[in-house]
């Protein structure tokens, strides 16, 4: 549990560091994705010896194959999709639509896991989603615009990714399955945009480096709660997340807050407060 509670709040410092980084400081996409995913495989490789493990006679079946195949496609296409808004979108315009992910992965990981069925805590992560959506949309002001359904095509397929995560841990922990997503988007990015590294200042590299220092932190406890505690539990601790960044819009960029948000982090904060109770009593 204490793993989905830290890549909550890793999630969410995240994007907050990368809309700095995409938005103020400008930093072009082609330059972004190849570092910070050069970054993310890095930090990562360093845990491999450690943690890194993968059950070859499994992970070689020709099903296993084509799963991971998927899930670098799949990775490769909602990160360009997500990165695109994060640049382009206001940040609360952004967070209404990735608000639809949870309801998405609570309703997949129902279908394909029967394990994970359990009727209490389906219902609260709907709830807490539902919530949570219905607050924070603007009625009149919010219109999707081409980024907007782009930014919804890439959040239907994080979550159709967050699953394939969930069969992949059969095989690989979570630390090697993320190894092996992170090498492959490396070279892919870096061999499609080839950037010029002339052009990134000191201050970028930090931020780049910083924002894949938290990326892997969130990414491989959220891997290691997918293990654990499901994925449905997981989402729904994961709700936590858009509670922190409209708490940062408000604080770092001055986007406003209404009084439904707070309203939905009392649902959101009292269906895992619920679930936790149900689950470990």
């Amino acid at each position: 549990m204490i793993t989905a509670f830290i890549s909550a709040i890793g999630t969410a410092a995240g994007l907050v560091v990368d809309k700095i980084t995409l938005s103020r400081e400008r930093m072009a996409l082609r330059v972004y994705l190849p570092l910070v995913f050069t970054f993310l495989c890095g930090f990562t490789l360093l845990l491999t010896p450690l943690l890194g493990r993968i059950d070859f006679t499994i992970a070689f079946l020709p099903n296993s194959l084509f799963l991971l195949l998927l899930m670098v496609i799949v990775a490769i296409a909602w990160n360009v999709l997500f990165y695109q808004s994060v640049k382009k979108e206001r940040i609360y315009e952004h967070e209404v639509i990735t608000m639809t992910a949870p309801l998405i992965t609570v309703l997949l990981a129902a279908v394909f896991f029967p394990e994970e069925r359990d009727t209490t805590i389906f219902v609260l992560a709907l709830v807490a989603s539902i919530a949570l959506f219905v607050a924070r949309r603007e009625k009149a002001r919010f219109i999707l615009d081409r980024d907007g359904y782009n930014l919804l095509l890439g959040v239907i397929l994080m979550s159709v990714e967050n699953i394939l995560f969930r069969e992949l841990l059969y095989s690989y922990t979570p630390v090697a399955l993320y190894a092996v997503r992170t090498f492959i988007l490396a070279c892919f990015f870096m061999a499609y945009y080839s950037p010029r590294y002339k052009q990134v200042s000191i201050r970028h590299w930090w931020l780049i480096a910083g924002s894949a220092l938290i990326g892997v932190i969130s990414m491989v406890t959220k891997l290691y709660a997918f293990a654990e505690i499901g994925i449905i539990y997981t989402t729904l601790i994961g709700l936590l997340t858009p509670l922190l960044v409209f708490f940062a819009s408000w604080e770092i960029f001055h986007e406003k807050i209404r009084a439904r948000i707070v309203v939905a982090g009392i649902i959101i904060l009292a269906a895992v407060s619920w679930a936790t109770v149900l689950t470990f009593s």
